[in-house]
């Protein structure tokens, strides 16, 4: 009876152990300050708000008529972008997202925003294009730690976030 529970109690530990060791792996790829001056740029940025085509939440577009903000309330610049896509925009947020992007790495994320939201030759700074995709992280689950997110930084994105990665107890 003793070495069972000494058995149980040294499962126990070692999935305690192995959780927290997932749970520092997952903090780290940006800092609260970084994911705050992103959250901020999203809201407003220099050609306008990310919210207006990827929808207040950030969970995308599917061409339902009652999605917020309303398609017709935006400049019709946007109005026919959204449309020519079908009236789809791709989630930044939620379980969408992350099915795309929790195999790929954040340096794929950085190109692939660069390519389609915010080309380095816009008027948005690296750092506001960082700070943003920091942002994007910590709203899909992602902790922040120490490090600044930066174009170097290599991590894949399915383990910041408890997700896709649930400890075995």
């Amino acid at each position: 009876m003793t070495r069972t529970c000494l058995s149980m109690t040294g499962a126990l530990v070692l999935s305690a152990a192995s959780f927290l060791a997932g749970q520092a792996q997952r903090a780290g790829a940006f800092t609260a300050a970084q994911a705050d001056a992103g959250r901020r740029a999203i809201q407003v940025n220099s050609f306008g708000a990310c919210t207006d085509c990827h929808g207040t939440a950030l969970g995308g577009r599917t061409g339902d008529p009652g999605e917020v903000p309303r398609l017709d309330s935006l400049s019709a610049d946007y109005q026919k972008l959204i449309l020519g896509n079908g009236g789809r925009v791709p989630a930044l947020v939620g379980p969408a997202f992350m099915a795309r992007w929790a195999n790929r790495s954040t340096t794929d994320l950085v190109a692939e925003f660069d390519r389609r939201f915010a080309p380095p030759s816009s008027r948005l700074g690296d750092e506001t294009r960082l700070a943003m995709i920091a942002y994007i992280l910590q709203a899909n689950g992602a902790l922040p730690g120490g490090d600044l997110l930066t174009r170097t930084t290599d991590v894949a994105i399915g383990s910041l976030t408890d997700t896709f990665s649930k400890p075995d107890f």
